[in-house]
């Protein structure tokens, strides 16, 4: 019952991926291949370094404890821009995080692994501010070419999954070589097309970025954060009107207080985990069929359409 798994950008909502992992392990449904972006290429990544559902558990206890402390502004820009906005200069101000403690922690989760080291064939994009293209790091041998997409071997996981979850406006872009990389989602928030082109066969598709609420408050996180996330529903809706389908779990992730709200975290792993084992039904039935068989009524189509 091999099947390809696609997680959806998000912020802390991701944290809901861990837990529908968490179900489809009970069941002995772990996915063949797997592609993320932003919040869904750092589960992604941990699949890929072969980490245990446990490890990743533990993962998002520690972010909602901690998680704070791998927040690294960057003061010295911060304290450059009013001066430099006001006598016209360069600024310099990148990002209001530099993501370094961050990529760190990521770097100790994976142990430190190459893209070729990865345990399941894998798909992480990130865009290139320079080119303007989606690099899609992956470690599958065959890929299929897409438009306005650079396919990418080499690199480390740490390093893929920061540059995949690098919001622009709130972390300063990855360079990895030529590229100035930044999140994912800027461009394919749920990348099915990616891991079919990458040799997907059926796709289970986990979308925790479909339920929005408005900011908080009036400061330029919330505005940065929000804005982007209703770029990246609006692009995933978007990318799901071709004729890929992909049977699309959307777990309730109203928890979640903004972005960067990791105390929320344990609460939408588990939100994550209830849906799943809801839903686990229809999750094997659609998983059961025989590749190219039409899928099952009532199974949910690109866009969220159902089929008549």
């Amino acid at each position: 019952m091999g099947y390809g798994l696609v997680l959806s950008g998000g912020g802390v909502r991701g944290a809901a991926h861990v837990g529908v992992l968490r179900a489809l392990f009970e069941e002995g449904l772990a996915p063949g291949m797997a592609a993320g972006t932003s919040a869904g290429a750092i589960v992604t990544g941990l699949l890929a370094a072969g980490a245990s559902i446990r490890e990743m558990e533990e993962a998002v206890l520690h972010l909602a404890r901690e998680g704070k402390a791998y927040l690294d502004p960057d003061y010295r820009a911060m304290a450059e821009l009013g001066p430099r906005l006001v006598s016209g200069g360069r600024i310099s101000l990148q990002g209001l995080f530099k993501g370094d403690r961050l990529a760190a922690y990521f770097r100790e989760l994976t142990k430190g692994r190459q893209l070729d080291e990865a345990a399941l064939p894998f798909v992480i994009p990130a865009v290139d501010l320079n080119s303007g293209d989606t690099v899609a790091f992956t470690n599958a041998e065959a890929v299929r070419p897409l438009p306005h997409v650079r396919w990418a071997w080499e690199g480390w996981l740490d390093q893929v999954m920061m540059a995949s979850s690098s919001v622009p406006g709130v972390f300063v872009p990855r360079k990895m070589g030529e590229w100035r990389l930044v999140d994912g989602g800027v461009t394919d928030n749920l990348p099915v097309d990616l891991l079919r082109a990458a040799g997907g066969g059926r796709i289970l598709a986990v979308d925790v970025g479909e339920s929005y609420e408005g900011p908080g408050d009036d400061s330029v996180l919330e505005v940065l954060t929000h804005s982007f996330d209703l770029m990246a529903r609006r692009l995933t809706e978007c990318g799901l009107c071709g004729e890929s389908p992909a049977y699309i779990l959307r777990p309730p992730v109203e928890a979640a207080g903004g972005l960067l709200d990791m105390e929320a975290m344990p609460r939408l792993m588990e939100a994550g985990y209830g849906y799943a084992r809801q839903r686990m039904g229809e999750i094997r039935a659609y998983l059961a069929q025989e590749s190219g068989a039409p899928p099952l009524s009532g199974t949910p189509f690109p866009g969220g359409r159902r089929r008549p």
